[in-house]
């Protein structure tokens, strides 16, 4: 699963990434509640409201999640509500490390740990790992554990919750509303391909329900399996595998500096079968002949035939002439050529399998005095199909390192005698030591990334209910548990150095057997053999499963988090206002949340006596996290009607005001207070405007207080680089900065292409983070127009005291950008005698900003065919647009860039969902088009920097088919991406926001049938 370092990938992709080990960073039922006129609004306030909230609340529906076949929830809000960017961790792209096929909501691309999820208006346990090198730094709720069909309606809610339920609700709060009093049995099944033939999945549910006690109880019970079957990026050749084409450094004097390229990116420093090599270097590097010329391949320390063409073993193990691709002005990469295929080794679509049973029920013991309940048990696996392997390269480390260069006998038998010639030939020619050589390889074949998460989940949630009256005034009353606790583990097969070194030093018994050299030492950490076997790794797939079960051992983390939840609460009328009572809540909350990550033996390392370890394995010695804190949190609502329509005044058909707040007192941060208001005011039926203040706050995550001191490896985009140094908030100042620390012109940073080691740990002195936000908008329903509605809301989110993890990249920014030189970022990373980067040290800081502002719309229109003249049987015609306009997204670390994300391909300022579905008594037909607005490979760059900077809006069309028999029977027929559509030009991209974006694009036509029975 790690590996120990990792290539940065296309220039444009550029990524800090930090990773313990160093690898390359490679019908419409989407309605507003408020449309409906009843009081089913109840995660915007614990008080029922009708029919406007003050805060913008969008439903996406039971019949909407069925009709497009949706398998995971996660991926529904992204794809149906515009607000939802790309998942903080989902099915799609390379799965964060300890927790694959995880899916974590990240509403308007604020971050999935600043999005709060409720289930029936409970919190839900986290499975996220603690660990630094997780997905998230933060407790979301993975939604692929809760079963689609289960599901009622999601009601997502803008930036108003944390008054309501707490911490994480900055950018907003989904609840998910489950079915419940559901009475008989419904069983449901489907299965879907692509046009390809992969990416299989099938599943079913089966949903039983019966009342009980005259119908004063029920029991819900539902059971969901589901099967996922992966996809490696190397099946998708054209978009994201070694195929694919990239940006990369230009070859030549242009005005841009990344080239677009269209035959894949290879490293031409190795390759998966390996290069030979005359010294403790790389074979083969792209450079200049003369000065301002183009770059051409050059043998460096490459063993080459007698026409001087650098020579790799080909999968067979035969030495052969290697084929250069195109030369980039980079010179690790080419176009093409017979290198190492990046894009090949990493995973588009994990494998997973899932089975969930929940039980919800309830009890009515008299009218006024009643029972619920909730129990959840789910056991899922899911595999991180391929990652980048672990690497033999000049590039991390010295020969004879974990990740340096391999060193062999020129008398290993598994060299040909013809090779071995050309080895000792070359070695002599050099004036080497002819009895060794050296190797580079990437080592695909030992350690393929692949890694499988199973994650286990228990919860339960009681609570007792009841309602009372006072003279003419009604009050309800509440109190609900919930206890959660998520079990992750991780499995890996990893490779053991010393067991490998001792595999690679193969001689002959002098009987033609070819054995490990005697006198080995085997590792102390157990490998899946105890008998040392000669492995052979001249081309690939060489070696003999004896030798792979001696030098890989199964690594397992294991990762505990548990949450225990108590809130009571009374509400009703408490004095009476023109437009009817006003309402209150007061309540009480306790919740405790720890957390503990285990690495296990394997990446915990093996003590060196001297307090220091080292792994066992290509990555560093990964440190276990352990954490709790409680809160102790009193909160209040108040919601004054002071005009209804009963009242009759001119120009005021209704006016509310509303307020909630919240004091939390945190073991760990203190107290804080969290507060919102707001109000509506109708001046005529069917015309509602609406605005609402919050202020909200998201407590710092038992990773970033507790995490302890731990190494990590990061690439960055060195500000003295000739690639970024034209840029920052003043490239000048950014110039002469770079000139007084000795960096010289034209600079070519290694730590822009592969990782450099650091340090990274937590803060135990961090504060809450702070959000200022506010709403404005309307809701416009005219009788005029029945089912018909449009509301638009505008969004503003202001958020300091963001706690962030500096990148690399950030230090070296706020270092060079600074307008005082050197300033104190100076002192966070090192440098050696040729400006490279070798070491820095991070931390989690209260240091960022991050301001979003947005325009959400939702148009729908429900349209009886009857009222165009036609008969009662004819059906109806539904239509329902979502739509999200960012106008402005960005983020500032310290005093480092201000960091632009809207216009991204993650985020393009337009999107929009829109369904068109006709439908009658037994048949129905959607529509769906999903758009997504032109955006900028980088758009923190100038156009300059690329060859082609912009990237072209893409449309993309999904039906879906049902048939319904005696309103028993459902077969529907589905198609994703009905015109093929692939991804837009230039399709230079591969990174996990762009992989989930244009997940469609890139998985292709894809079909699914399902079917279901009631009885």
């Amino acid at each position: 699963m790690l590996v120990p370092f990792v290539l940065a990938g296309a220039a444009h992709a550029q990524t800090t990434d930090t990773s313990p080990s160093q690898l390359p960073s490679s019908p419409a039922s989407s309605t507003t509640p408020e449309e409906t006129g009843s009081d089913i609004v109840v995660t915007a306030s614990r008080i029922s409201r009708a029919p406007v909230t003050d805060q913008p609340v969008v439903t996406l529906g039971t019949d909407e999640l069925s009709k497009r076949g949706y398998t995971n929830v996660g991926l529904a809000l992204m794809q149906q509500l515009p607000s939802f960017g790309t998942p903080g961790n989902g099915p799609v792209g390379s799965q964060g490390s300890f927790g694959a096929g995880q899916t974590f909501a990240n509403m308007y691309n604020l971050g999935s740990q600043r999005t709060l999820t409720l289930v029936n208006g409970m919190r839900f346990v986290s499975p996220a790992s603690s660990s630094i090198f997780g997905a998230v730094a933060g407790s979301p709720v993975d939604l692929s554990q809760i079963a689609p069909n289960l599901v009622e309606r999601v009601e997502v809610v803008s930036v108003g919750g944390a008054p309501i339920y707490g911490s994480d609700a900055i950018a907003g709060t989904i609840n998910f509303i489950l079915k419940k009093n559901f009475q008989g049995l419904d069983i449901n099944g489907s299965t879907g391909v692509s046009q390809h033939g992969d990416g299989q999945n099938y599943n079913i549910s089966v949903l039983a329900g019966k009342n009980f006690a005259e119908g004063r109880g029920n029991i819900t019970a539902n059971f969901y399996y589901d099967r996922q079957y992966g996809i490696a990026s190397s099946a998708r050749q054209s978009t994201l595998g070694g195929s694919s084409p990239f940006f990369g450094t230009t070859n030549s004097d242009t005005t841009f500096v990344n080239k677009f390229y269209n035959r894949g990116q290879h490293y031409n420093i190795f390759t998966n079968t390996g290069m030979p090599m005359v010294g403790d270097t790389v074979p083969l590097i792209n450079t200049q002949l003369t000065d301002g010329g183009p770059y051409v391949p050059y043998a460096l320390g490459a063993i080459t035939n007698a026409s001087g063409q650098p020579l790799f073993f080909n999968a067979a193990g035969q030495l052969v002439p290697f084929k250069s691709g195109t030369p980039t002005g980079n010179q690790l990469y080419q176009a093409g050529g017979d290198g190492f295929a990046i894009g090949d080794y990493s995973n588009f679509l994990v494998s997973s399998e899932r089975y969930q049973g929940t039980v919800l029920t309830h009890f009515d013991f008299t009218d006024h005095f009643r029972f619920k309940g909730e129990a959840w048990f789910s056991k899922d696996y899911a595999t991180n199909i391929a990652d980048q392997p672990f690497y033999n390269t000049a590039l991390f480390g010295a020969a004879g390192d974990a990740n340096g260069n391999l060193v062999f006998s020129t008398a290993n038998p598994y060299l040909s005698a013809a090779d071995r010639a050309t080895i000792i030939s070359n070695l002599a020619a050099a004036g080497a030591d002819t009895s060794q050589f050296y190797l580079t390889r990437a080592n695909t074949d030992l350690a393929t990334g692949s890694f499988r998460t199973s994650s286990d989940l228990l919860r339960f949630v009681g609570g007792l209910e009841g309602d009372f009256e006072a003279g003419e005034r009604k009050f309800n009353w509440e109190v609900n548990a919930t206890y959660g606790r998520s079990i992750s583990s991780t499995t890996s097969r990893e490779v053991v150095i010393q067991n490998y070194f001792n595999a690679l030093d193969a001689v002959s018994d002098g009987n033609g057997n070819i054995v490990c050299r005697p006198g080995y030492t085997s590792a102390a950490y157990a490998t899946i053999s105890s008998t040392c076997a000669p492995l052979n790794v001249f081309g690939t797939n060489r070696a003999s499963q004896a030798a792979r079960d001696y030098i890989t051992a199964l690594a397992t983390t294991r990762q505990i988090n548990k949450q225990f939840d108590i809130i009571a609460d009374i509400k009703g009328d408490m004095f009476k206002l023109p437009g009817g009572f006003a309402k209150f809540v007061l309540g009480y909350e306790h919740r405790y949340e720890s957390a503990r990550f285990d690495p296990g033996a394997f990446f915990y390392g093996q003590d060196n006596g001297d307090g220091t370890r080292s792994g066992y394995g290509s990555s560093v010695p990964i440190d276990p996290v352990a954490g709790s804190y409680y809160t102790n949190e009193g909160f209040g609502e108040l919601d004054l009607p002071l005009v209804g329509p009963d009242n009759d005044v001119p120009a005021v058909y209704r006016l509310d005001f509303n307020g909630a707040a919240r004091y939390v007192k945190n073991s760990m941060t203190g107290g804080f207070w969290s507060y919102t208001g707001g109000g509506t005011y109708a001046p005529v039926k069917g015309l509602t405007v609406r605005g609402n203040y919050t202020r909200s706050f998201r407590a710092p995550a038992i990773t970033e207080l507790f995490a302890p001191i731990g190494s990590v490896f990061q690439t960055a985009d060195d500000p003295c680089d000739s690639r970024y140094i034209g840029q920052g908030p003043n490239p000048a100042r950014r110039a002469a900065n770079c000139a007084a620390a000795g960096v010289p012109a034209d600079f070519t940073s290694n730590v822009v292409d592969y990782t450099a080691k650091g340090t990274s740990q937590g803060n135990r002195n961090l504060r809450n983070e702070i959000a200022n936000s506010w709403t404005v908008g309307g809701v416009l329903a005219p009788d005029a127009l029945p089912g018909f509605s449009l509301t638009a809301d505008y969004v503003s989110v202001d958020i300091k005291q963001g706690i962030e993890n500096l990148s690399l990249t950030d230090v070296m920014a706020a270092c060079y950008d600074a307008a005082s030189y050197p300033s104190t970022y100076c002192n966070l990373f090192t440098r050696d005698g040729n400006s490279q980067v070798t070491s820095f040290a991070t931390s989690y800081y209260n240091l960022a900003i991050e301001k979003f502002r947005g325009l959400q719309m939702n148009g729908r229109l429900e349209l009886p065919l009857s009222r165009l003249g036609m008969s009662s049987d004819s059906g109806a015609l539904m239509i329902n647009v979502n739509y999200l306009h960012t106008f402005k997204h960005f983020y500032q670390v310290g005093t480092g860039d201000l960091q632009k994300t809207v216009g991204s391909v993650a985020e393009p300022a337009d999107n929009f969902t829109a369904t068109f579905d006709y439908a009658n008594k037994s048949f129905d037909w959607l529509w769906q088009f999903m758009y997504y607005g032109p955006s900028k490979i980088a758009v923190n760059s100038p156009d300059t920097q690329y060859e082609y900077p912009r990237v072209s809006p893409y449309l993309l069309v999904n039906s879906s088919l049902g048939f319904t028999v005696d309103k028993k029977f459902d077969l529907r027929f589905m198609v994703n991406n009905v015109f093929n559509r692939t991804v837009p030009y230039p399709y230079a991209f591969g990174s996990t926001s762009s992989q989930n974006r244009y997940y469609d694009a890139i998985m292709g036509r894809y079909f699914r049938v399902s079917a279901g029975v009631k009885f």
